[in-house]
């Protein structure tokens, strides 16, 4: 655990050896999961707003759903074997699962939306799709 801040020490001694020991391996999903370890699941019925879910350290969310809604999709270019998963709800994070490992699971009462898929979305995502082929 190299070139760490204080308050980065401080966010990692939150979690349990064995999950603060990945933070060199899976920075990024560690302090999310610190930043967030101490706060309690979602309320019972919580229908989120905003759900996006990233695979690997991606800048931006693979997939986007904005209530209930498909808004982006991008799973393209994803390679098979992505060994972090993290959600996002309503700017929460809210499930990491690394290498098979769920290392937060604060989902507690989320309701997950049956997300309806717009034409124009299914249609961009066949789009990028087909032209990467």
């Amino acid at each position: 655990m190299t070139n760490l801040s204080e308050y980065e020490l401080r966010l990692l001694s939150k979690l349990p050896l064995d999950i603060a020991s990945l933070v060199n391996t899976y920075r990024t999903d560690i302090f999310n999961a610190a930043e967030f370890w101490d706060e309690p699941p979602f309320p019972e019925n919580h229908v989120p707003e905003f759900i996006e879910i990233y695979y690997g350290d991606a800048e931006s969310p693979h997939i986007f759903i904005v209530n209930g809604e498909l808004k982006d999709y991008n799973v393209t270019n994803l390679p098979d074997n992505t060994k972090s998963i993290s959600v996002l709800i309503d700017d929460q994070w809210a499930y990491i699962q690394i290498e098979g490992d769920v290392i937060l699971n604060r989902l507690g009462g989320v309701v997950l939306p049956d997300v309806l898929v717009s034409p124009s979305t299914l249609i961009n995502s066949l789009v990028g799709v087909t032209s990467h082929g």
